[in-house]
């Protein structure tokens, strides 16, 4: 059975998807075009950007490279 999170892990998940969105925007990528540069199941952007899922370092490292950039920029959305 998932966990579910808390109301402030969420908005954490919701702060991190909008990072995400923004990066992805201005490397001129669809949902679709990132999912496949960082080899990721069809779906998979789309759930990290509205905050539906927690991703894994390994996700947060394949993102990072399909975007390509450092991971530390990806993480760095305080």
């Amino acid at each position: 059975m998932l966990k579910e999170v808390s109301p402030k892990e969420k908005k954490t998940l919701l702060k991190f998807g909008k990072h995400l969105r923004e990066l992805r925007l201005a490397k001129g990528l669809t949902q679709e075009k990132l999912n496949f540069k960082a080899d990721l199941s069809k779906n998979a952007v789309g759930l990290i950007e509205r905050g539906e899922i927690n991703c894994s370092i390994l996700t947060l490292e394949a993102l990072a490279q399909g975007l390509d950039i450092s991971l530390k920029k990806l993480i760095d959305f305080e």
